[in-house]
């Protein structure tokens, strides 16, 4: 480590840094415009100019790399006349009436003394500055230089952002934060001196652009030339309250600006290990549902047809003596809830309580049953776990990634964003999917196998790695079980025989077992499409015996994590909202469990087990299942056979809906409450990585809406129990009690950084980044010998395609908060994706409306014509209620978890056309949509 001295102050640096990033990390603050933490040494404002012993001239020292014994002054006469003279050529392009929007430049000009600028625009006079920095009329004395004057035109397509040029002053700090941190390149620099200025895209203008808008332009700009609508709307934050995001697993963690009450800017914290200060449009900007009209916000009972605004009072009281009359007349197993991954720990396990203590049932569970269930039961059966391994800064670290059944750059579009960075620093990357996403363009190798197929491609990969001899023998002898059995099943799975059944060409297969097992450190990420087939937890079992077969798995780099699909999927279940096991997957039935559960709750565990969620449908059809709270999460549009499932909510005799909007399940209802939103609450979420962190209350609910939590406590203490818990810190108190894994967690201990990775077993223990380092939970880990089988649908003649279900950058599974936020601007409704060959075959053109039908139902949707799927598949979104499209899919599920067959639905598709027999119309799309899905599909 270099040592220097700077400003007479002797500080030790970090080898290869620069003397601007060295002063930062130790306090020393240099003037700075082009300069950041988050991007590469630039050097072109000029602005951070030091002196050098030994060294002539006047080097920028966001350049200059620390050299060991050197002598470094950052502050001197000479350097603030520099600098002075910097600011005022700066100051003298910046357009006169937008000054006092420029809050570094002021801060500067005061800070060096400048008290005039004179260089005057064509037609001006000089400027004079008052002793804070604002500009103000005056005239000039003595003589002025006349120097030219921008007029670009304001660019404010982008729904959230405004471009001004006339403010830029080129330091391209957000060209570098697109190519750096994003990885879009989007933007770029265009011109040269004093025409220098920021361009998106071919020069259209941010909306017509390939950005992403994932702000990280906003967030560097140091003159406001990049600026959030809110802000100018409403003004700049007065404070800001940290948080967590609450859109997809990543967990991003965030400042959320307030003024006046109002939430204006939402700005990406630079020091979270989770996001290191970067967002996606939907955290970044998504946020402005918390505003909107559309909200509930008053609890409506119904009347005949009609729903009745009703107090708060009697809402919570109905729920309490309907559940009441229920269980008197059918027993407690006659009821049943449903909590929201989408909810805050707390909220979850309070819910898993009301039901197990005040009703007495273990009739619970939550949505993340229709997504990763199956990562759960695979897991552990082969590592006797149920979580990532590893952590999101292995990014940083692993030599090869593998990306299965996920779309990060969509899905996870902060972590799709970091596997672009690895990729660009030398990481090699396989993608295993069935469509051509966006990562395909990055890997080594690209398996695109027919859906439902992954149980026989990890087969064969393994097939290969111990027919080459690449496993690691030491491993599997020193940690595993089950290794001969499991190798009898693998034997047959040649690369050829995998071949016929994945469609995968054989030596495709052989280069990526290759790369894989010998790399020196393999990471897996997998998405839904992994798990959500019906035999998905069998896929998951395939792709750890890769992981220990190689053992790639309990160091950095390597390991098995799953990209969690909402905010808050791990820790539902992590707190026991599940109807067959206790908080942590603690088993039931285990006599430990029971006694220490009684001890804490007064109440016995229920000796059932519960229904899972696709089994609560055939309980209601049957009679059995009679009454429902449902809170945040909305089954009659996400849930599969859609036609099932809104048949078993209306045979219910009383359905309670609390939730943001009035959604879909909210139609077959009998009492509608309005949810906070996780702006206005208090609690914890737990990220894919298995982080769990604060979620904080940063406004009041809006019209007196009473949180989800308290709404429970109450029903609790109507149905004859007291939760005697207060707040959600008491909440997660009671948990950590109760959950040997999460033993040292507390608000307290949470509250001193970003949260806390379990296992944390012990109030000092600081948490676990990499699982299963030297031993497994269940011992050694299994092999799990699986063979392939069928998905529940295949084509045939008269259903030829194969439909996959997925979601879209700018949208969020059902698109609850994403359809009344800005948002709606980029995309407003599902789209169908075919390929070329099939449209020509099929008469489609893009745009043409086109009927796609199932064993089960027909829905219409506008058709893309795409090269992203292959010929005989077929991809859309469930984003819009309106058109139903979870009608087409079957009720096949994931044999042990329940998880639905989302990713499997054999469908015909034919062109509409009008009665008249003319062609029929196309579906007209925005100009911004259509561009937005234009760029999407290449």
């Amino acid at each position: 480590m270099p040592t220097f001295t700077i400003n007479g102050r002797k500080i030790d640096a970090q080898p290869g840094d620069t003397i601007w990033n060295a002063a930062r990390l130790q306090g020393i603050q240099i003037p700075y415009l082009c300069a950041s933490a988050n991007l590469k040494p630039y050097g072109s404002c000029r602005l951070c100019l030091c002196e050098v012993d030994g060294q002539r001239g006047y080097p920028a020292s966001c350049t200059t790399p620390v050299r060991d014994g050197m002598v470094v002054r950052t502050e001197s006469p000479k350097l603030n006349q520099l600098r002075r003279n910097v600011i005022e050529l700066y100051l003298s392009e910046q357009p006169e009436d937008v000054l006092h929007a420029s809050e570094q430049l002021r801060t500067y000009a005061a800070q060096f003394g400048l008290q005039k600028v004179r260089y005057r625009r064509s037609g001006t006079s000089g400027h004079h500055l008052n002793g804070n920095g604002h500009r103000h009329n005056g005239h000039s004395h003595g003589k002025t230089d006349q120097i030219a004057r921008r007029d670009y035109k304001v660019d404010d397509s982008n729904p959230f952002f405004i471009f001004d040029a006339n403010k830029c002053i080129a330091c391209a700090r957000c060209v570098r934060a697109c190519d750096e941190v994003q990885g879009t390149f989007a933007i770029s620099m265009s011109g040269r001196g004093f025409a220098s200025s920021v361009t998106a895209g071919n020069d259209v203008g941010f909306a017509a652009s390939n950005c992403v808008s994932c702000g990280a332009c906003v967030k560097e700009c140091p003159t406001d030339a990049l600026v959030e609508k809110a802000v100018v709307q409403h003004g700049k934050p007065e404070y800001t309250t940290r948080t967590t995001c609450a859109y997809c697993g990543v967990g991003c963690n965030f400042d959320v600006g307030v003024r006046g009450g109002r939430i204006v800017s939402m700005k990406p914290v630079d020091a979270s290990p989770v996001n290191w200060g970067h967002a996606c449009v939907k955290g970044r900007f998504g946020w402005d549902y918390v505003y909107s009209k559309e909200r509930l916000r008053k609890p409506m009972k119904r009347v005949g047809d009609q729903w009745v605004e009703c107090s708060w009072d009697d809402a919570l009281a109905m729920i309490g003596s309907e559940f009441n009359r229920i269980k008197k007349s059918h027993g407690p197993d006659a009821l049943a809830a449903l909590s929201s991954s989408r909810g805050t720990n707390e909220e979850n396990y309070l819910m898993q309580k009301l039901m197990r203590c005040a009703v007495g049932t273990n009739n619970v569970d939550n949505c993340a049953r229709v997504c990763h269930s199956a990562t759960v039961s695979g897991m552990m059966e082969v590592f006797g776990t149920w979580a990532a391994t590893n952590s999101l800064n292995d990014l940083e670290k692993t030599k090869l990634l593998m990306v299965i059944g996920a779309n990060p750059t969509e899905g996870h579009p902060v972590t799709g964003a970091r596997i672009k960075r690895a990729l660009r620093r030398g990481t090699k990357l396989i993608v295993i999917d069935p469509r051509r996403i966006e990562l395909c363009r990055y890997a080594e190798v690209h398996l695109q196998l027919k859906p439902g197929t992954n149980v026989a491609l990890f087969n064969g990969l393994a097939n290969v790695i111990v027919s080459e001899g690449l496993h690691d023998k030491k491993f599997i002898e020193a940690r595993t079980e089950n290794f001969d059995t499991w190798l009898e099943v693998v034997k047959k799975y040649t690369p050829e025989a995998v071949e016929k059944i994945t469609g995968v060409p054989a030596e495709k297969i052989r280069k990526a077992a290759r790369l894989y097992a010998t790399s020196g450190a393999s990471m897996c990420a997998h998405g839904l499409g992994m798990t959500e087939h019906k035999y998905g937890s069998y896929g998951v079992m395939t792709l750890c015996n890769l992981a220990i077969l190689t053992g790639s798995v309990g160091r950095p780099g390597t390991g098995v994590n799953p990209l969690r699909g909402q905010n808050n999927v791990q820790g539902s279940c992590d707190v026991g909202s599940v109807p067959v096991y206790f908080t942590a997957y603690q088993k039931l039935s285990d006599p430990l469990v029971q006694a220490k559960f009684n001890d804490a709750t007064g109440r016995p565990l229920p000796e059932r087990l519960g229904w899972k969620v696709p089994e609560m449908w055939d309980a209601a059809l049957e009679g059995k299942l009679r009454g429902m709270w449902v809170m945040g999460y909305d089954v009659a549009q996400t849930d599969p056979n859609l036609l099932k499932v809104q048949a078993a909510l209306g045979k219910l005799e009383f359905l309670a809906v609390t939730d943001l909007f009035f959604n879909e399940t909210c139609k077959y209802a009998h009492l509608v409450l309005p949810a906070a939103s996780f702006v206005e609450k208090d609690g914890t979420f737990t990220n894919g990585e298995r982080r769990i962190q604060r979620c904080r209350k940063v406004i009041e609910p809006q019209d007196g809406i009473i949180p989800d939590d308290v709404q429970m406590i109450r029903v609790s203490e109507m149905l004859g129990y007291t939760m005697n818990c207060t707040t959600s810190s008491d909440i997660m108190d009671e948990i950590a009690r109760l959950t040997p894994t999460l033993a040292g967690v507390s608000y307290e201990k949470l509250d001193r950084g970003f949260g806390l990775q379990w296992p944390v077993l012990n109030m000092a223990h600081p948490g676990t980044s990499v699982m299963h380092t030297e031993v497994f939970p269940r011992g050694k880990a299994k092999f799990a010998p699986a063979e392939y089988l069928p998905p529940g649908e295949e084509p045939t003649g008269k259903y030829p395609f194969t439909l996959v279900t997925g979601r879209v950058l700018h949208h969020y599974n059902c698109g609850a908060q994403t359809r009344h936020s800005g948002l709606i601007e980029f995309v407003n409704r599902d789209i169908l994706e075919i390929h070329a060959d099939d449209a020509v075959e099929h008469g489609i053109a893009d745009g043409d409306m086109v009927k796609v039908t199932s064993h089960r139902a027909s829905v219409e949707l506008p058709c893309a014509i795409s090269e992203r799927v292959p010929p005989g598949q077929l991809f859309t979104t469930f984003h819009f209620p309106d058109n139903n499209l979870n009608t087409l899919l079957s009720s096949s599920a994931d044999t042990l978890s329940k998880c639905p067959e989302y990713k499997v639905c054999t469908v015909h598709v034919e062109k509409i056309v009008k009665k008249s027999g003319k062609r029929n119309a196309r579906s007209h799309f925005p100009t911004r949509k259509r561009d937005v899905h234009a760029r999407i599909l290449v």
